[in-house]
């Protein structure tokens, strides 16, 4: 089960982009975030003015899923030409 120690050690491995966990980071177009929100974790993307792209918004029930999703949308964005 993945932690957020060892989510943070296959981005700096792989040389991803760091995501902004929990409030802590920088958000930029296209930042990869997860948030608590009561019993449930969400993560998502957000835009240049830093809103929620809704349509990569989705929620899980536990924290090593939700950083499954985060690695998940670290590597799509990393082969994503800008």
């Amino acid at each position: 089960m993945m932690d957020v120690s060892e989510l943070m050690r296959i981005v700096h491995a792989e040389a991803l982009d760091t995501p902004v966990l929990y409030g802590e980071g920088r958000l930029h177009d296209d930042a990869v975030v997860l948030e608590r929100d009561g019993d449930a974790w969400r993560v998502y993307l957000v835009d240049e003015r830093e809103a929620v792209i809704e349509s990569t918004l989705r929620a899980f029930d536990n924290e090593p899923d939700a950083l499954e999703r985060v690695l998940l949308k670290l590597r799509q964005s990393a082969d994503t030409p800008r």
